[in-house]
């Protein structure tokens, strides 16, 4: 059986977590479609909500993921400097040498990515559905739970290279 590429999911379950805030908006022009065709304009429109979601989620957490990375890299290999190797060039080095430890780092993408759409669903539900404490609570632990998922496989990363670097001597 062939798995599902993992953008199609991530996108897919952002998409289906906005339907909590967005149902109040779509419920009435959804009954208006032809039954045949709503499960396949469903899933089109998740898809396209969840890479919506995925790239503000993207560029709200960018400068947070820099500073989530800057305090690991220090912890675990001293101080950074701005030159240090990219990430993408980290990660083709592991997918070339370690394809074991690639799929790993593959799911834990998967995983960060989902938690990292989370954030903008937190904050629409926050504006949209919940009063001001629970929005404000489901906001903070949406970054909270993204912020530990991004150290942990930051971790990995820097583990993996180092395992692939003693590999390559």
């Amino acid at each position: 059986m062939t798995l599902l590429p993992g953008l199609l999911i991530e996108y897919l379950v952002n998409g289906s977590i906005a339907l909590i805030w967005l149902y109040p908006y779509l419920a009435g022009s959804w009954t208006e479609l032809p039954e045949q065709m709503r499960p396949l304009l469903l899933v089109a429109a998740l898809y396209v909500i969840g890479m919506v979601i995925d790239v503000t989620a993207w560029a709200i957490t960018r400068p947070l993921k820099h500073w989530v990375r800057k305090l690991v890299h220090k912890k675990y290999r001293g101080e950074c400097d701005s030159m240090s190797a990219s990430g993408t060039k980290r990660l083709a080095k592991i997918m070339l040498h370690a394809p074991e430890l690639s799929r790993e780092f593959s799911m834990r993408s998967s995983r960060d990515r989902i938690a990292r759409g989370t954030i903008v669903n937190a904050f629409a539900v926050a504006a949209l559905v919940l009063p001001l404490w629970g929005g404000v609570a489901v906001i903070l632990i949406s970054i909270s739970i993204w912020a530990m998922f991004e150290k942990l496989s930051y971790m990995f990363e820097l583990c993996a290279e180092e395992v692939v670097d003693e590999k390559l001597k």
